[in-house]
């Protein structure tokens, strides 16, 4: 009798214990739930964080992008409504047409795209069938008589027309 009540009472310590630990168990297992949920919510907040400061970023490139392009719209409207002046149409008609006369006479040719302190191109000789490149500093002391002297020798290597004062017209 006395071990059966002594199996009793360990078999209820035994349920209690194990109702304890069963307890336990599921706390603990509830805490690392609650844990892993805990890091997952930190880890969505820092994309989160990533993502709005990307997005603010990104918003105001947009936002520099939309007044440069309202800028450029403004400029070229503007540009639309450009005009050459009477005068000044004149000027350049006059310009280009004796340029047409330079290169038939001469027969030279410019390069417009050489720097500007550059006389830069060719002279094109039809009867010696000849092209004679050039290029004259300006800003080196190169002057019109050196392209004048490029021409001459170009078109005519024995007329010497600038030391001819047979030939040279009167001043």
């Amino acid at each position: 009798m006395v071990l059966e009540s002594n199996a009793q009472w360990i078999d209820t310590v035994v349920n209690h214990l194990d109702e304890f630990y069963k307890r336990v168990d599921d706390k603990i297992q509830k805490e690392q739930q609650e844990l892993k949920a805990s890091k997952k919510k930190t880890e969505l907040e820092t994309k989160l964080a990533q993502e709005m400061k990307l997005h603010n970023e990104l918003t105001e490139r947009l936002a520099e992008l939309s007044r440069r392009g309202t800028e450029l719209d403004r400029v070229c409207a503007s540009m639309g409504r450009v005009t050459i002046a009477d005068n000044d149409k004149s000027r350049l008609d006059n310009a280009k047409e004796n340029y047409q006369l330079a290169k038939e006479l001469t027969g030279i040719r410019l390069n417009f795209s050489a720097p500007t302190n550059i006389a830069k191109g060719y002279i094109r000789s039809e009867s010696r069938k000849l092209l004679q490149p050039f290029e004259i500093d300006m800003s080196a002391g190169g002057d019109s008589e050196d392209l004048w002297a490029v021409i001459q020798s170009t078109a005519a290597p024995g007329w010497n027309f600038l030391n001819d004062k047979e030939n040279r017209p009167n001043n």
